[in-house]
């Protein structure tokens, strides 16, 4: 029996990669750390032992947290790293003009399918596999239950065929990669943590259909579904309300999306793509043009254009041409975000000075939001600006203008700043109804801001600085994400660890990089250490942005002269 052709093509094309094997070392290193900072200073908990020390076992055991941190560890890096293998597989064929031809060939549609199906979850099988030893190490320390570690893995597994299917169904619907990765990106944090959102500000003072609601509107999330399964003792099991614990819900409700995905994608790719894909249908009628649709996206994406300005129409271009920052894309970002802050203005407001455990918890849910918004939307902005100059072969004709390289640079650079703002501007109505209803958080909002403003500048020169570097936009695409996301997601693990793993100089000396831990920590009860901290942020993030902007600014002159 033959390997199935699309998948051995795949495959082997994706195991050749450098910054694949780069990915699986970055994968193997976090969880090495993971377990020699959380190994016991006592050893083995295994062997022979008498019946005091079989209770003080039993109460380590259910003390123990590194079973839980190597699940959520496990699933945070499958966020990170399967959307930005699976969400390129079918639009990369696309945009490489190869997808046709795979058609063309004595492949059956269904193989087609099947091959790319393999090579998406496979990826994040073998991330899997390469964890077991990790896992050997549990049960040699002999502080973990077989039946957890067991239906843990189930978790991790079904997680995987998961974010791989969901994220290639979104790359079949997609006509560009950057497009795909920013959606799938979205999609999959939307599942792994938005979702928690709403439980965790209102369900502790819900109660019966609304608490119902509240517990099982997070059931697709397989964060929550680890930490019901880990910690039965949390609001996650919500056993004592006679509500099923969320992993239960989680797995088949998870198969549930995974088929429908799975249609999704075979609807899509059961026939040839035509050739008129894309050309005549995009745009819609005259008669389509009504108030509604103005007034949906703000700015008529179908009105007369005004010609470019004598001052850099560069910018005007750029600002015109690029997909993220478009008007369609922005303006549906700007919705969302409106949507999502008017809903917890509503929360702050429901809350009021009386539930103050309330409204702290709404502020941080909106700093997360908002921070979490910046991560995604931003990188996306510039990763483009220069590789698609590049991949689409008008770098060239961009050379022989007569523009010089500063205003190349400034016109690459300064469209992609006001779309990074409006994410942000959204998410005032909720700052606003928190001050509102307590006046006392107008000075810590205040400290707050700065450190969102220089979050969005640094993660623009990141996305630029990567496509100035790699000529791919999809690779310079993933490694922006994967840079921020070590940025902001990585310190808030050693931030987490604080007073367990780590001393609390050291936990606030790693977790002051992130934007987000700084800004929640401005908060009402915040982590002195980490608020120490907050002039070293500011500096060390400026900095780096001015790092970032002179190394991009230099590079961008070296193609300009090499061609």
């Amino acid at each position: 029996m033959t390997m199935n052709a699309v998948l051995q093509k795949d495959l082997l094309a994706l195991l050749r990669l450098k910054r694949v094997a780069a990915v699986q070392l970055a994968f193997v290193i976090v969880l090495a750390v993971m377990v020699l900072g959380s190994w016991p200073q006592e050893g083995v908990l295994g062997g022979s032992v008498s019946v005091a020390a079989a209770t003080a076992q039993s109460t380590a055991r259910t003390a123990d947290k590194f079973l839980l941190g190597l699940t959520l560890g496990q699933i945070v890096l499958l966020l990170l790293f399967v959307p930005g293998v699976a969400a390129v597989a079918v639009s990369g064929e696309r945009e490489q003009n190869t997808l046709e031809m795979l058609y063309a060939s004595r492949l059956k549609p269904m193989e087609i399918i099947a091959g790319k199906v393999a090579v998406a979850v496979g990826y994040p099988l073998l991330l899997l596999v390469m964890a077991l030893p990790f896992l050997a190490l549990l049960n040699w320390r002999g502080d973990v239950r077989g039946g957890d570690l067991l239906w843990a893995y189930v978790i991790l597994l079904i997680t995987a065929v998961f974010l791989a299917i969901v994220s290639l169904a979104i790359s079949a619907w997609s006509k560009q990669s950057a497009s795909a990765l920013v959606i799938s990106y979205a999609v999959v944090l939307i599942l792994c943590g938005g979702l928690l959102v709403p439980a965790a500000i209102m369900l502790d003072n819900a109660s019966g259909m609304t608490a119902q609601l509240l517990h099982y509107a997070r059931a697709l999330s397989p964060v929550a579904a680890a930490l019901s399964l880990l910690q039965p003792q949390s609001n996650f099991s919500s056993a004592d309300r006679g509500m099923m614990p969320i992993w239960q819900v989680f797995l088949p409700l998870a198969a549930i999306v995974i088929a429908g995905c799975f249609a999704l994608l075979v609807a899509k790719l059961s026939r040839a793509p035509s050739s008129s894909e894309g050309f005549g249908a995009v745009g819609a009628s005259e008669g389509e043009r009504t108030l509604a649709r103005k007034l949906l996206f703000l700015i008529d994406p179908k009105k007369t254009p005004k010609p470019f300005g004598s001052w850099n129409p560069l910018i005007t271009k750029e600002r015109r041409t690029g997909g993220l920052r478009s008007g369609r894309w922005i303006i549906r970002t700007f919705y969302v975000c409106l949507v999502l802050s008017l809903g917890l203005a509503v929360m702050s407001l429901y809350g009021g000075v009386e539930q103050g455990d309330l409204l702290r918890y709404v502020a941080q849910v909106v700093i997360a939001l908002q921070v979490g918004m910046v991560a995604l939307v931003s990188p996306s902005l510039t990763s483009a600006a220069v590789s698609s100059e590049i991949e689409n072969g008008t770098w060239e004709l961009l050379r022989l203008t007569p523009r010089r390289g500063g205003e190349i640079f400034l016109g690459k650079l300064v469209p992609s700043l006001v779309p990074a703002l409006l994410p942000v501007i959204a998410l005032v109505p909720a700052y606003g109804a928190l001050c509102v209803v307590n006046p006392s958080y107008v000075l810590y909002l205040t400290r707050i801001v700065p450190v969102v403003l220089i979050a969005v500048l640094l993660c623009c020169m990141i996305g630029l600085t990567c496509s100035c570097f790699i000529a791919n936009t999809a690779r310079a695409t993933v490694t922006a994400y994967l840079i921020v996301a070590g940025v902001v997601i990585l310190p808030m693990f050693a931030w987490l660890a604080a007073g367990q793993q780590l001393s609390d100089r050291v936990a606030a000396h790693l977790g002051f990089l992130s934007p987000l831990v700084v800004a929640l920590n401005e908060l009402p009860g915040g982590w002195e250490p980490v608020r120490d901290l907050y002039a070293m942020h500011l500096w060390t993030f400026g900095a780096a942005c001015a790092a970032m902007l002179g190394l991009s600014w230099s590079r961008l002159n070296a193609l300009l002269r090499q061609g």
